[in-house]
């Protein structure tokens, strides 16, 4: 029977590649142990990685749903911010002009007018409010306020009711400019897109409608009632008594806006509710393919740690073999 030896530098080499896979296995224990995964998912998995790259998929998939959600969910919240800062200027503006009646002196009256036109710049400033230089309230014309310039605003109505001093005559005309489908409001008040509303989506089922715009009727008919007062500030040639009916008309519109902008908040949050329901959802379902994914990625500890100690056990076993190999010698024996 024939015997193969090897030689020296051979047994040599052999042991080297055998202590260095021993040495790389203890290795990887070691780091699977300290991280709690495990460091080769392909070997565990025996090459099938195709459960594990579809969780991987599905978690981007929601992560990306779950952030657009929060981009929404606080558009909305910015959006029901100025919402709610219109309805206090519309409550304060509307609680002091109503005071005014026939018995008004100039002085009361003339204040109350100065009030109001201040009101309604204020009211403009807060519906172009711009988050992250985005328009909250143009619908998709997000690059520019919604609302032109109370100033132009105002210059557009008075060149409208043209040299008119009777409160019948201004009424007619600041009313129809505000309620002209085609031109007043419509064209040179509102600036943004008067398209379909925005749909944001916010998983791979669900859309939500953001249909806040600063054309609105309910913000249209505050706006409405706050120019009333700005007019009878500025425009010319008006008596008492036409300012004081102007006042007058100004603080009842006013109030008579609160029912159409409680129904636009009220529109605001079901959406902002739908939000967060789906929120909840997208994160629930996130849990649940983190833990799946943790099942598979996560290293045993108590099994991780049994197979570290014997992989040590082998590698100091395979030291002292060596060191007793290289010990023996020829001379030894003659």
């Amino acid at each position: 029977m024939p015997i193969v030896s090897v030689g020296d530098m051979s047994q040599q080499f052999i042991s080297m590649r055998n202590g260095g896979a021993i040495k790389t296995e203890l290795s990887r224990l070691a780091e699977s142990l300290s991280t709690g995964r495990v460091s080769d998912v392909t070997k565990v998995l025996g090459g099938d990685t195709a459960r594990l790259s579809g969780i991987n998929y599905s978690l981007e998939q929601l992560n990306g749903y779950t952030q657009a959600a929060k981009e929404t969910d606080q558009v909305l919240a910015r959006i029901q911010t100025v919402l709610g800062q219109v309805d206090d200027l519309r409550t304060q503006s509307s609680a002091q002009l109503l005071l005014v009646n026939e018995e008004s002196t100039a002085s009361q009256i003339d204040n109350a007018a100065r009030d109001g036109a201040r009101t309604f710049g204020v009211l403009v400033t807060t519906l172009n409010t711009q988050v992250a230089d985005r328009a909250l309230l143009g619908g998709t014309a997000v690059s520019a306020p919604p609302l032109a310039t109370a100033d132009a605003m105002l210059a557009d109505l008075q060149a409208t009711i043209g040299g008119a001093t009777d409160f019948a005559t201004i009424n007619a005309a600041v009313t129809a400019w505000f309620d002209d489908p085609a031109g007043g409001f419509a064209t040179t008040g509102y600036l943004g897109d008067t398209g379909n509303m925005v749909e944001r989506r916010i998983s791979d089922t669900k859309t939500v409608p953001v249909d806040a715009r600063a054309d609105d009727p309910a913000i249209r008919e505050v706006l409405k009632g706050a120019a009333f007062a700005a007019i009878a500030d500025s425009l010319p040639g008006l008596d008492r008594q036409t300012k004081a009916a102007l006042l007058q008309h100004a603080g009842t519109g006013l109030f008579a806006a609160s029912s159409g902008l409680v129904s636009m908040q009220s529109r605001v949050g079901a959406v902002e509710a739908e939000v967060e329901q789906s929120l909840t959802e997208t994160n629930a379902q996130i849990t649940a393919l983190q833990i799946a994914k943790n099942d598979i990625v996560q290293a045993d500890p108590f099994e991780t740690a049994s197979k570290l100690q014997n992989v040590q056990i082998q590698l100091e076993t395979h030291y002292s073999v060596t060191a007793r190999l290289n010990g023996l010698s020829l001379l030894r024996y003659i």
